[in-house]
């Protein structure tokens, strides 16, 4: 009911604003947050692509290979495909897990599931891996009388090609998962400082000493100020504390390291 509120408020302003004025708001939000931007596009230009759409180009075969997860990314400027995040970005949480070969996985955030096929694959259908997400942003961007969630796709897919993962939802600040102590946590959910600091201090904090903690968003590309300034403050006091170190930042993925 909301969402259908503010579309016609939306509708309406468009309506009785001139063009001059919408281009000046346009260009504002260009400046201000080009994520949104692309957004509200995508649909306009028939992209949005999901896990059901997303092309294998040459034929697979478990366990899946990075380069069978091509079709994930964007190929224009204009959509980011399944996964937001980069090239550089996917390929070193792939090959992250890849190489951790971790026992147990929490993912925070996963949208579409571009990360958690993404994990899903590196982990080859072993260990456990826990994906928790709210649901939220799918509601409101994707107002589609579709009767497949993106849930029902990334179910799809890892059975298809033998991934385990348990798709949790409900809201990260109250739901509750028993997991123990865990390898690797990968956080990509709510950017306020409030959000993102729950996130960690609830899943983050499980990891085991020697294991890692990744969070999205929290680093600056070489060109762009593209990190959000809530979860860079955060992962700037996560190591002064001391339990953890920066090992490495690939564009907007910080990797720590839990160290005590």
């Amino acid at each position: 009911m909301k969402n259908a509120i503010v579309a016609r408020i939306g509708e309406g302003l468009a309506t009785l604003l001139p063009d001059v004025v919408c281009t000046a708001f346009a260009r504002q939000l260009a400046e201000r947050n080009p994520q949104l931007l692309l957004e509200a596009l995508g649909p306009k230009l028939n992209r949005t692509p999901s896990l059901d759409t997303m092309p294998f180009d040459l034929a697979p075969t478990a366990p899946l290979q990075f380069e069978d997860l091509a079709g994930l990314f964007a190929s224009t400027s204009l959509d980011h495909g399944v996964i937001a995040m980069t090239v550089r970005q996917t390929a070193y949480l792939f090959g992250l897990v890849r190489r951790m070969k971790p026992r147990k996985v929490i993912e925070i955030g996963r949208y579409k599931g571009g990360s958690t096929v993404t994990i899903a694959a590196a982990m080859a259908g072993q260990g456990e891996f826990w994906s928790i997400d709210i649901g939220e942003k799918e509601a409101r961007l994707h107002q589609r009388a579709a009767a497949r969630t993106f849930d029902d796709e990334i179910r799809d897919i890892c059975n298809r090609f033998g991934l385990r993962v348990t798709l949790l939802v409900g809201d990260s600040r109250a739901i509750q998962v028993e997991t123990g102590e865990v390898d690797l946590v990968f956080i990509d959910g709510d950017h306020s400082y409030e959000g993102v600091r729950n996130d960690f201090e609830r899943f983050g904090t499980r990891v085991r000493v020697g294991g890692a903690v990744l969070f999205d968003d929290a680093c600056d590309e070489a060109m762009f100020h593209t990190h959000s300034e809530s979860v860079g403050k955060l992962l700037t006091e996560i190591v002064a504390a001391g339990s953890f170190r920066l090992v490495k930042s690939v564009n907007r993925l910080a990797h720590i390291e839990r160290i005590r």
